[in-house]
Formats: C-alpha cells, sequence, structure tokens
C-alpha cells in the first residue's frame, strides 16, 4: 500500500499538470469521436437505406477530409495558437454533428461527415503540439501519456456507442455533441491559462524564426520517418479490414474478433510498465520504432503458419507491443527535429501520414485478399514491414552521424 502511493507520488510529480489535462482532453476527443465508429456505416445502411458499398464511399469521404483536416489543424496552431483553433473546431464539431438527427436525408448526411471528417480531425494534432511545447524535456514520454489518453478514450467509447445505438442512433450523435462540449469546457477554464503562456512562448519563436532568413526544416529525416510511419499503418490496419473478414469467413463470431481489440485495449493501459522498462534501456527513438516493426512483422508471420484463434489472441499481443513502441515514437522524434514554431505543423503531417496509411491499407489489402485470400496479404506484410525498418535504421545512422 505504502508502495502504491509512494509510486501515486512520483508519477503525479514527475508529469506536468497540463500534461494530465490534456490527456483528459484526449480521453474526450477520442472517446467522443468513437462513439461513431462501430456505427457509422451500419446507420448508412438501415437507416439511410444504402448499399454497404455505398456506405463504404462515405467513409473514405470521411477519412479523405479527416487527412486534410490533420494537416489544417496543425497549420492553424502554428498560425493562431491552440486556444482560438480548439474553441472554433469543437463548437463547429457540437453544432454539425446533430444535424442527422432532425433530418434522415443521405446528402445531407454525406455533407455532415465530410465537415465533421475535418473537424474532427483538427484537435489530435494541436493536442500533440502543445505536448511538445509544454514538456519538450519528456520526449517520447509526453507522447505515449496522450496515446494511452486516446486508447482509453477508444475502448469507452466504441463500448458506449454500440449500448447508445440500440437505445437511438440520434443518442449517439447527442453523445458525441456532449462529449466535445465537456472538451470545450475543459479548454476555456483548466486549460485555458496554461495555453494562453505557451501561445505567448509559441509567437515569441516564430517572430525570432521571421527575423531569420529561412528557419530550416530537416525535410529528409522527416521525410524518412513519415514513409516508414505510413508503411507500417498500411500492414497494421490489415487487422480492421482483411483480417476481420478472413475470421468471419473461417467461422469465428463477431464476439471473438470483437475480443481480439478488448485485449488491445487492455494491453495498452496495462503493459506501461513494460515499455517504461524497455525504453528505459533502449532510449532511441527509432531504435524502438525498428522494435515495434520487427514484432509487427512477428505477429504476421505467426498467422501465416496457423490460424487457431489462440494464434490470433498471440498475434494480438505482439502487434499490440509494437503498436506501444512505434505510435508514440514517431511523433516524439519528429517534435526533436521539428522548429518550436512549425511543430503544428509537422505534427499535423504525422496525423495526416497516419490517416492515408488507414485509407491505402484497407485498398490494397482488398485487391491482394480477392487474389489470394489472407495468405497473400501476410506474407506480403512480412516482406512490406522489411522498408520501414530500413528507413528507422537509416533515420538512426543519419542521427548518429550528425552527434559525431
Amino acid at each position: 500500500m505504502v508502495r502504491t502511493e509512494r509510486l501515486h507520488r512520483q508519477l503525479k510529480s514527475d508529469i506536468p499538470m497540463i500534461v494530465w489535462l490534456l490527456g483528459l482532453g484526449c480521453l474526450l476527443n477520442v472517446g467522443g469521436l468513437s462513439l461513431l465508429w462501430p456505427v457509422n456505416a451500419i446507420y448508412i445502411h438501415t437507416n439511410l437505406h444504402k448499399s454497404m458499398a455505398v456506405a463504404g464511399v462515405v467513409l473514405m469521404v470521411y477519412s479523405g477530409t479527416g487527412l486534410f483536416g490533420s494537416f489544417l489543424g496543425g497549420w492553424l496552431y502554428d498560425r493562431y495558437g491552440a486556444i482560438r483553433v480548439m474553441v472554433t473546431t469543437l463548437v463547429v464539431s457540437c453544432f454539425v454533428i446533430v444535424i442527422p438527427a432532425f433530418t434522415a436525408n443521405f446528402a445531407i448526411y454525406v455533407g455532415v461527415m465530410a465537415l465533421f471528417g475535418t473537424a474532427c480531425a483538427i484537435p489530435f494534432p494541436v493536442l500533440n503540439a502543445v505536448a511538445g511545447h509544454a514538456w519538450p524535456g519528456g520526449g517520447r514520454r509526453a507522447f505515449n501519456f496522450l496515446y494511452v489518453a486516446n486508447n482509453l478514450g477508444v475502448a469507452l467509447g466504441t463500448a458506449l456507442g454500440g449500448l447508445m445505438a440500440s437505445h437511438s442512433f440520434h443518442a449517439v450523435f447527442y453523445g458525441i455533441a456532449l462529449g466535445y462540449a465537456i472538451l470545450l469546457l475543459l479548454v476555456v477554464t483548466a486549460l485555458r491559462a496554461p495555453l494562453q503562456q505557451l501561445q505567448q512562448v509559441h509567437q515569441t519563436a516564430r517572430k525570432e524564426a521571421a527575423s531569420r532568413l529561412q528557419e530550416t526544416i530537416p525535410w529528409g529525416g522527416i521525410g524518412i520517418l513519415l514513409a516508414g510511419y505510413i508503411t507500417a499503418w498500411i500492414v497494421y490496419v490489415q487487422w480492421q479490414s482483411t483480417v476481420s473478414v478472413d475470421m468471419q469467413a473461417s467461422g469465428y463470431p463477431l464476439s471473438l474478433y470483437s475480443l481480439l481489440w478488448t485485449i488491445n485495449g487492455l494491453l495498452i493501459f496495462l503493459a506501461q510498465p513494460v515499455v517504461a522498462f524497455v525504453t528505459r534501456r533502449i532510449p532511441a527513438l527509432p531504435m524502438q520504432m525498428v522494435g515495434g516493426t520487427v514484432l509487427f512483422a512477428l505477429s504476421f508471420t505467426a498467422m501465416l503458419f496457423a490460424h487457431h484463434y489462440a494464434v490470433f489472441v498471440f498475434a494480438m499481443v505482439l502487434t499490440t507491443l509494437g503498436e506501444m513502441f512505434v505510435w508514440p515514437a514517431v511523433p516524439a522524434a519528429i517534435a526533436q527535429i521539428s522548429p518550436s514554431s512549425r511543430l503544428g505543423t509537422l505534427q499535423g503531417l504525422v496525423s495526416s501520414a497516419a490517416t492515408c496509411g488507414r485509407m491505402i491499407g484497407p485498398v490494397l489489402g482488398g485487391i491482394l485478399y480477392d487474389e489470394g485470400g489472407l495468405q497473400r496479404i501476410l506474407l506480403y506484410a512480412v516482406l512490406t514491414l522489411a522498408l520501414p525498418v530500413i528507413l528507422f535504421l537509416f533515420y538512426q545512422r543519419q542521427t548518429n552521424s550528425h552527434r559525431s
């Protein structure tokens, strides 16, 4: 008991209060957004009476506008600061997302998804950029903290979304608006003062950068990291597309597939001490990315040789451990090499890269699945993951050469 209390005090004092508040903001942001994820296609198919193919097109529009919104959010943060961007975005999101509760018009719903897809993507790079500015000494830990908060939000949101949709789809739309309203309240109250202070520091950095002829952005290193990041996402997203389809085709019920994501969410939360132990001994971010990508490859290799449910569980554990090393490390590495005045824009590129991978992955996976089934996808996945490993190792070598 004494040891637990001591650990809690140490954790609380070690992480700045603003990062705790940002974590709460991430939980509210993703928790509200996740209410829609499990039921969006179902709503389009059952309530708007459209085919699943049409529903897929609407979801692609939603994802595509999210890619634009991710970049826009970072760009706006660098120019106007977090408060103005977050307040405007959250107000727009609250009003837009309740429109389907008043009309079942399909054309209006497509417009709502396009506008909401843009708006709901904006907070992600803003919150990441604020974390990078608020806790520059935290490095990977700042982004890992937000990563865990985001996943807690996903777990809560997806669970509540299904329950709310069983009562009424309108409850889902109102629930999202409520989540964003609470986040808006957090921004204008507890986060207002620290965000204003950070904005003043950020504006000073921008003025100093403007006084110089040109601020150097290491596009080479950023391009290497983002290329590896996109490729890893293309492979990872097969879990949500082709693997799920093949499991159902093989006779596994949807409940067993959902259980894999329950394991994913629990492990992300419970295995943090393991991640902290490893990252203390391997502090180089590129090597953490390499290790995580290798775990991805091992998980797909395991599924390549066996399709028993226990193998899927084992593969999901490996995948989850892999993402816990890769996903927070990439934005942390970008933050390390970003000029302070461009941190928001570059974090926007990170969010856009993840969205890009999530868009490309299902398309490529679907083509390969139609040609050769899951076996072909798994083989190509393992081979494809060699690319991010090579890129991350090259970035590590490049970083070492610059230091020497």
